[in-house]
């Protein structure tokens, strides 16, 4: 706990130095004026009492400073808590974002990791380091609140003391009680959120909205998401009755204390143990005291809840990182070596890739085939170091891809997968943004779209244009997308390029025409395509033909139809589709 506080605040403070100081100097400023107002307004009566006017006068104006400077700070604490909020929570932010960029990709597999990822972006979203600074400087304030007042009580009376200590101790039991469920239960909760937020932004994908209203089916995912919503609900709900009750409780107790107060501060003042100027101030500490101590009370036992949000923020953030190789990469090897590599997803025993083997010259163009879960998507990933080998080893002529340093490596590569992004920016930066240092060569972009079948994009106009509805910009056809998709990757000047079924949403016909577009264009580079079509392969130099997890077979495309083998039955299973 000692350890989170002092990271938080070490954190806070490299974010923000000058508004914590000024924080710290108002809190400290608003404590020690209480006291110091307590004692000047017992002074104030007791001339009041005894008619000296001039001079109460006097100190009913000091006492009026002392209250507008005590709001002032109040007022600039505040004011700086906001400020750090909105600073803080941007800069951790962007941290975690980066952070999350280090991760290696198959640690996104894991479901832990994403449920850590979202509890940490709700700690952010949600304000919990300045709730826990709040906190923190909340009990710092009120401990020399509580301790000046308690000073003025005991020298009033030692009683008066030890009733406003008992009358506030409980709200610290509750608060203690009641945070560390509240977070058990958020923290519970983490993958109904999830859950939650994903049934609530299909009615937002107007990819998804088109299915939902052609099948009919709006209704059924209203349904999950109100079942989910109003479960959570209702356990937030429980949790507030209780809390409610435990607090209502508390407030009981403290208001009769404070009569008890009364009445003990009446009895002194009838046998003469207090004046009139103390009594009122007596009570006025007591109250004071009482709110000091609730607060005190209140935030130390918030305090685990706090820290508690805070630490899932630092779980992510301590996650152990993708160990970066040293080695530069040499772009001039000669093959790409595959030696018996296997690989499975976290918390599965199931192997996607078993024991693969196999070489792919440099600057040859290959084509990975097989049916859907065969596992070609995974193999790539392996070839280009996005997930590490479990078993054996990838080789780029001598050297190892796991001992690549990552920037150098990844500079010689491109991937377009079938997942590809559509940038709400402008068609140049579309195309340019995999090589973004180049945004102003117009000429190539421009030679991308005639290659791409796009000239109708490529004119220097066009290359500002905004692109998608998202910001009231041109909205493209699925296959145009694709096309810029690919433009995008070969944008890139990079010795190797993968294609992971870009064009999988569009007819075979069309598929076969943009990919014989990239095979033209890819001449001089090592091109990797997957398909589960085969309408390419009489194109490329090598296919490579997968099934559940394994290579069946490997050679170019009259070898593989004289197997008779899985090739074979891909193919006649798809030669309908194709144009002879």
């Amino acid at each position: 706990m000692i350890k989170l506080l002092f990271r938080s605040l070490k954190d806070i403070r490299r974010i923000a130095p000058q508004l914590l100081i000024m924080q710290v100097v108002c809190m400290m400023l608003q404590s020690v004026l209480v006291a110091v107002n307590t004692w000047l307004v017992a002074v104030f009566l007791n001339h009041v009492y005894s008619k000296d006017l001039k001079i109460s006068v006097i100190y009913l104006g000091i006492i009026w400073g002392i209250f507008v400077v005590s709001e002032v700070a109040n007022s600039v604490f505040y004011a700086c808590m906001v400020k750090i909020d909105s600073k803080v929570g941007m800069k951790l932010a962007i941290e975690l974002g980066e952070k999350g960029g280090r991760l290696s990709l198959i640690q996104y597999e894991d479901v832990e990791i994403n449920n850590r990822l979202k509890r940490a972006q709700n700690c952010i979203e949600h304000g919990r380091f300045s709730d826990l600074s709040l906190s923190i400087f909340n009990i710092l304030a009120e401990i020399l609140k509580v301790g000046s007042t308690l000073f003025i009580l005991v020298r009033f009376s030692p009683l008066l003391a030890l009733v406003s200590l008992l009358s506030v101790i409980p709200y610290f039991i509750v608060r203690l009680i009641r945070g560390k469920e509240f977070y058990e239960l958020k923290k519970y909760q983490s993958a109904g959120e999830r859950r939650r937020n994903y049934l609530y932004h299909l009615f937002g994908d107007k990819r998804v909205v088109k299915e939902l209203r052609i099948f009919g089916i709006e209704s059924y995912i209203e349904e999950k998401l109100y079942q989910t919503r109003d479960e959570m609900n209702q356990e937030l709900w429980d949790f507030k009755k209780r809390d409610i009750c435990s607090f209502s409780l508390c407030e009981i107790l403290c208001k009769c204390g404070y009569m008890l107060s009364i009445i003990i501060a009446i009895l002194l003042l009838l046998n003469h143990k207090l004046d009139f100027g103390m009594l009122a101030a007596s009570l006025m500490a007591f109250s004071s005291f009482q709110l000091a101590a609730k607060y005190f009370l209140n935030s130390l036992g918030r305090l685990p809840e706090c820290a508690a949000f805070v630490r899932d923020y630092y779980d992510f953030i301590d996650i152990d990182e993708d160990v970066r190789g040293r080695e530069k990469f040499d772009s001039n090897f000669d093959k790409i070596n595959v030696k018996n590599i296997s690989f499975s997803y976290p918390n599965t025993d199931y192997l996607a890739i078993s024991n693969i083997s196999l070489d792919i010259k440099k600057n040859e163009s290959i084509a990975i085939v097989g049916n859907n879960g065969s596992g070609k998507t995974t193999l790539v990933k392996l070839l280009t170091g996005l997930y590490k080998t479990q078993k054996g080893e990838i080789l780029y002529g001598v050297q190892n891809i796991n001992n690549f340093e990552s920037v150098g490596f990844y500079r010689n590569v491109s991937i377009v997968s079938q997942d590809f992004v559509k940038y709400e920016m402008t068609l140049r930066e579309n195309i340019a943004i995999s090589d973004w240092k180049h945004l102003d060569d117009t000429d190539k972009i421009q030679e991308l779209l005639k290659q791409m079948d796009l000239p109708e994009f490529s004119s220097k106009e066009a290359l500002d244009m905004l692109l998608g509805s998202e910001f009231d910009g041109r909205d493209l056809s699925i296959g145009q997308w694709q096309k810029l998709a690919i433009a995008r990757g070969m944008f890139k000047n990079s010795s190797m390029i993968v294609l992971d079924e870009p064009t999988a949403a569009l007819d075979p016909i069309m598929e076969t025409t943009i990919l014989k577009m990239f095979l033209k264009i890819t001449k001089e580079k090592t091109a990797i395509i997957v398909s589960h079509r085969i309408g390419i392969c009489r194109e490329v130099d090598k296919i490579i033909v997968m099934k559940s997890g394994k290579v069946v077979e490997i050679g170019n495309y009259n070898e593989l139809l004289a197997k008779k083998g899985e090739y074979y039955q891909l193919y006649k299973m798809q030669q309908k589709w194709y144009v002879e």
